[in-house]
């Protein structure tokens, strides 16, 4: 298979002071058979410079004002090419140079709608990092308390063309509601037992607020029966919901 129709990696930014590392990442990857997109949302600083560098070996490179970060995934989505999509957005870095020539025997066999990865968590302090890795097999239940990382996500373009892509009227949970609405729908998960990714753990879905609360209980009352909810034993879920209701 082509570059073109196997897999694209989409690198959403916007000011983003990491983004030489993320292009970096990309570019070093031993095995270069796939397409690779930027879509940046009109940077206001040295983000621009920073990219220059890279935009040869982009097929698809865009600098323009957008709606947010789910706004720019969806436009992503739109324009490329791929069977397969993973969203490495500025900051992330594949896990190493190996990483995708390490994904594509699973992609290429498509026996899943989407692939997940394991990651590796990045924090300030060295020994705060830890690679987080999943289980083979997950359902609804997994995603009260937890997520995946769209960064180690090999993710089925057709399953947004049937499903629609990230819904916007959420800011910050639009990633987790849309792995939701894949497995309402039938879409299978497969596992990928190594990590294809590294982040930082600075995301804005990292830290608490008024905001991801309300967009957090929404999401999960559209999904699940409220009698779940308000009898879940997590106490991140009791705390979420009790203290609001």
């Amino acid at each position: 298979m082509t570059k073109q129709n196997l897999l694209s990696i989409i690198t959403i930014c916007k000011n983003e002071p990491f983004i030489a590392d993320t292009c970096q990442s990309v570019c070093s990857q031993t095995n270069q058979n796939f397409e690779w997109l930027i879509i940046d949302g009109a940077s206001t600083d040295d983000t621009l410079q920073k990219l220059k560098p890279f935009q040869e070996r982009a097929d698809v490179f865009v600098s323009e004002p957008d709606g947010g970060i789910y706004s720019a995934m969806n436009k992503g989505i739109n324009l490329a090419q791929g069977k397969y999509l993973l969203f490495l957005n500025g900051g992330d870095l594949l896990y190493d140079t190996e990483t995708i020539g390490k994904i594509l025997p699973y992609v290429n066999k498509g026996r899943a709608d989407v692939f997940y990865g394991d990651s590796y968590r990045l924090f300030e302090c060295e020994k705060d990092c830890f690679i987080k890795t999943y289980p083979d097999e997950i359902d609804k239940s997994f995603f009260l308390s937890n997520t995946l990382a769209h960064q180690s996500s090999f993710i089925r373009k057709d399953l947004f063309t049937v499903l629609g892509g990230y819904r916007e009227d959420f800011k910050i949970v639009s990633d987790k509601e849309k792995w939701l609405c894949f497995l309402d729908n039938g879409a299978k998960f497969s596992h990928i037992p190594f990590p294809c990714s590294r982040f930082r753990m600075n995301g804005i879905s990292r830290f608490p607020s008024q905001l991801l609360k309300e967009e957090k209980i929404k999401m999960l009352k559209e999904y699940y029966p409220e009698k779940t909810l308000y009898n879940s034993k997590l106490p991140y879920l009791q705390a979420l919901f009790h203290e609001r209701y």
